[in-house]
């Protein structure tokens, strides 16, 4: 049996029996061990004779005392006990109903679509078949692009050459008419 020591501030407040006065939720350690050398005390009185009666009243007193105390303990932690396990269960019934609402909601989805937020201001804008389209139509006006810049310098060669020989006229009129135009049309 372990005894703690009874300190000058206990007695001036009334010694270890002012313990059995206290609310069973404002306990503390020392506390119990003042109950406890409380009731020794009234058992060692016991054994002394004459005392015994009065001493065995106060032992009763204190008893029950501690039995009520144990008692308000033991319902409190019960009531919190119920109200946590009220809680979990509440808590398992609402995360029950959101994968339920989930699975639900990616139903209607199915498995290659995707939930987009029409407020955020980085969401796609447009589809990958869109993406790809354009890609590909900017790589066919690139594609035109450089044949019309390769055409463009050689229809430059032929006039350069052309206009050194005198005979700028003549070689407008064979550029309209040369191989090199394939579909493009400047004049």
């Amino acid at each position: 049996r372990r005894r703690r020591p009874i300190r000058q501030e206990e007695e001036g407040d009334g010694g270890p029996e002012k313990a059995l006065e206290k609310s069973p939720f404002q306990l503390t350690a020392g506390d119990v061990y003042d109950i406890s050398s409380v009731v020794g005390q009234d058992l060692l009185q016991l054994s002394a004779g004459p005392q015994a009666p009065a001493a065995l009243a106060r032992l009763q007193f204190r008893i029950v005392r501690v039995l009520e105390i144990l008692e308000a303990l033991v319902s409190e932690s019960s009531l919190v006990e119920e109200q946590l396990r009220m809680e979990r269960d509440s808590l398992r019934r609402e995360v029950e109903d959101l994968r339920g609402q989930g699975s639900r909601g990616s139903a209607h989805l199915g498995p290659d679509k995707m939930v987009i937020d029409l407020t955020d201001p980085n969401r796609p804008r447009f589809t990958l078949q869109e993406l790809r389209d354009v890609l590909q139509e900017r790589n066919q006006l690139k594609a035109q692009l450089l044949v019309v810049q390769e055409e463009l310098q050689c229809y430059k060669r032929y006039i350069i050459k052309s206009s050194a020989n005198g005979g700028l006229r003549e070689a407008l009129e064979l550029c309209k008419t040369s191989a090199f135009r394939e579909g493009f049309c400047f004049f």
